[in-house]
């Protein structure tokens, strides 16, 4: 009987010992399963951001355009093409003109084109009393034969509109060719259409 007991007792302790590891195996189970779940959160990577397309970054970029910058008339009224072929009755020469001619009358205000700063005011009886203006980016305007307005000097600044001076008297190289306005523009010391900027309308031959 002893023996017999003695078989089941150890029995018992066997199962007891047998179903205390299974439960330590199931804690330690659960453990490292939460030990790794954990690990793989921490070492995830973030998915990269969903970039929603902006409609403007499909758009070129603008590059500036001459109806970016706002120009009025030095005078109202008709001009001469530029480069047009003339004869020079004072001088008595053949010539390509550079420039265009605005049909004003003597008295008549001269404007600044645009913003800009005054960088000589010339008078000359032979050549023609002249004003230039520097517009900045290069661009600069010159308005001759004009009487400048009491003053202007180099260094004064003008805004879009302001008066320069009037319309002179003709004399000196073009005094056979009536009052009227000499203009010229240039950009970057090179001298180009005054069409490039200005709406013009060309006078009538």
């Amino acid at each position: 009987m002893n023996e017999k007991g003695m078989t089941i007792q150890q029995k018992k302790i066997l199962y007891s010992v047998l179903a205390g590891v299974g439960a330590l195996l199931l804690i330690a189970a659960i453990v490292l399963t939460v030990v790794f779940a954990t690990r793989n959160d921490d070492m995830a990577v973030d998915p990269p951001p969903v970039v929603t397309p902006d409609d403007d970054d499909d758009k070129e970029p603008e590059e500036p355009t001459d109806a970016d910058v706002s120009f009025v008339l030095p005078v109202s009224g008709a001009c001469s093409e530029y480069g047009a072929i003339y004869f020079n009755e004072t001088l008595g020469t053949i010539y390509r003109h550079n420039a265009v001619d605005f049909a004003a009358a003597e008295g008549e205000e001269v404007v600044c084109i645009a913003e800009g700063t005054v960088t000589e005011v010339s008078l000359s009886e032979e050549l023609g009393n002249l004003v230039t203006v520097d517009h900045g980016e290069g661009l600069v305007s010159t308005y001759r034969f004009v009487e400048p307005k009491e003053g202007l000097k180099a260094g004064d600044n003008l805004a879009k509109g302001d008066i320069l001076g009037t319309v002179a008297a003709p004399y000196g190289t073009e005094a056979h060719g009536g009052a009227h306005l000499h203009f010229e523009l240039s950009l970057n010391g090179e001298v180009i259409d005054p069409a490039d900027r200005l709406d013009l309308t060309l006078e009538e031959k």
